[in-house]
This record gives structure tokens, C-alpha cells and sequence, in this order.
């Protein structure tokens, strides 16, 4: 009896265990097509509760929420770069996750296929691009210059180990290197304001500074990460070395940025200072 009941109770718990795994949720994927728009949005992380660091995103719009432009980040698209100007037709791989994080979207997305990729709108013959020479050749945004931003601490000390700090930091800081030193930016405007929400759209967001610097004429234009400016974009690791091996102590170089929207034009000016101790 008992070498009839076991082979019955392996099968019956191969049965359940069958069936338990079945009933577990899975991932449901499918192909589709989805429209970006030539216009990025804004969109705040999670832990931004206070709202003070807009980032650009993508607007889309999908067979999921048809009619509706949601945002995404501009990383949420595996496989696509965007670009800002461009108008895109994509075929995606949409995962919907049975079991998503907790911080985060229960969507993913890969690229397929670019399906069609137009600049709009369509550039006219006669456009011309903004042409920087000098800060006067600066064009600036309707209602700007404006105080949108703070510069979180805008005053760096490189001392005699070349390691950089902000000015009056602690006896025993360790510093941070040129590669991770930025110039941090923070929405000032109240979202109780009511010029919020005339200055929180994407044409009054910095994605670009113009950078006047001391040490030349010339005017570069570089590009925001995250509302941060690198200063490795900004001085070369040349200039760096010879402020840490040639220049006097208490001598500062003052730098000013003109904050620019994606287009280019001008939101505000602002400035920080760069010393050897």
C-alpha cells in the first residue's frame, strides 16, 4: 500500500507545484508605436518633493493612453537618443511589469525600429542659427533676464594637493577632483508663486550656459546635466594644473554663466569664483 501512496503523493506536489507557478504574475510585452514630441516637457524626480530641480524630458503618446502626451525621462527608451527639434515615429518593445519597483514605472521600453525621424518645424532657408561672438550677441527668452535660479555654492578653493573644495570648508576635508566638481543650480520660484508657473515651462528651463571667462574672449557654449554645470566642461585640465602649480595663493578667477533654454536663449546671468588657497 505505502509503494502506491508515495509515487501518488510526488505527482499530486509536482500538480500543485505546476499550478502555483501559473498563478504567479508575468510580464506582458508587446510591440508598438509611439509618437515623441519635437517639444521636451518638464518632470521632477521622485525625492524632488519640494520641486526645485526641473529636469527636461520626453513627451509621448501611445496606444496605452491614446490622446494623452505623457512625460518620460530621456533614458527611459532603451536604445534611443533624443534629440530636442525632433519629431519621432517609433516601433517599442512595451513591458508591463508584474512585479515593478516601488520607485519606479511598471512600463519599460526598447527601441524597435525608428520608424520616422523629422526636424520641426521644418527649418526655413533663410533661418538663422543664434551666433554668439560677444555677450551682447546673446538673445534672450520672453520676460528674461530673471532670477529662476540660485547657484547652490558658487565659490570653489583648490588647495595645494589640487584637490578642490567650497570655500570655507572644513580642516580635514578630503576635497573632490575636477571631473566631479559642478556648479549646482536650485529653482528659487515658490510654487506658490504666482510666477511659478509662468517659469516652470520648458523655454524657462536652463539646458545651456553661455560660459564668460576671464581668461578669453571667446564664448563657449556648454551643456547642463541635471541642473548641474561640470567644471571640467568649463576649464581644461591644463588650466587646472597650472592654477594648482603656478598661480599665487589668494588669486580667483571669476567666471559668469548666461543660463540658456534648449533653443538657446538667454533666462539669467549668474556667477561663481574658482581660488588657489
Amino acid at each position: 500500500m505505502n509503494k502506491l501512496i508515495i509515487p501518488f503523493l510526488f505527482i499530486a506536489c509536482l500538480f500543485v507545484t505546476s499550478c502555483n507557478d501559473d498563478d504567479e504574475p508575468k510580464d506582458k510585452t508587446k510591440d508598438i508605436i509611439m509618437s515623441v514630441s519635437e517639444e521636451p516637457g518638464v518632470m521632477y524626480d521622485i525625492f524632488d518633493s519640494e520641486r526645485k530641480y526641473p529636469m527636461a524630458c520626453m513627451r509621448v503618446m501611445d496606444e496605452d493612453f491614446p490622446g494623452e502626451w505623457r512625460n518620460l525621462p530621456m533614458s527611459a527608451i532603451e536604445g534611443f537618443n533624443y534629440e530636442i527639434g525632433h519629431m519621432y515615429t517609433l516601433k517599442v518593445r512595451r513591458t508591463i511589469l508584474a512585479n515593478p519597483p516601488a520607485d519606479a514605472s511598471a512600463y519599460t521600453y526598447k527601441l524597435l525600429t525608428v520608424l520616422e525621424d523629422r526636424i520641426w518645424p521644418e527649418p526655413k532657408p533663410d533661418d538663422n542659427k543664434i551666433v554668439v561672438t560677444c555677450e551682447e550677441d546673446i538673445p534672450y527668452a520672453d520676460k528674461c533676464p530673471y532670477h529662476i535660479y540660485d547657484i547652490y555654492k558658487d565659490a570653489f578653493v583648490i588647495d595645494s594637493n589640487g584637490k578642490m573644495h567650497y570655500a570655507n570648508y572644513e580642516e580635514g576635508s578630503n576635497g573632490f577632483d575636477l571631473g566631479i566638481a559642478a556648479v549646482r543650480l536650485e529653482h528659487v520660484i515658490e510654487n506658490t508663486s504666482p510666477e511659478f508657473a509662468e517659469f516652470n515651462k520648458i523655454d524657462k528651463m536652463a539646458y545651456c550656459a553661455y560660459v564668460l571667462s576671464p581668461l578669453t574672449d571667446k564664448i563657449e557654449k556648454v551643456y547642463l546635466t541635471r541642473a548641474a554645470l561640470y567644471l571640467k566642461d568649463v576649464i581644461s585640465q591644463e588650466l587646472y594644473d597650472e592654477i594648482v602649480t603656478k598661480y599665487e595663493s589668494g588669486k580667483t578667477l571669476e567666471y559668469s554663466l548666461v543660463l540658456a533654454n534648449f533653443r538657446g536663449y538667454g533666462l539669467q546671468k549668474v556667477k561663481f569664483t574658482i581660488s588657489k588657497e
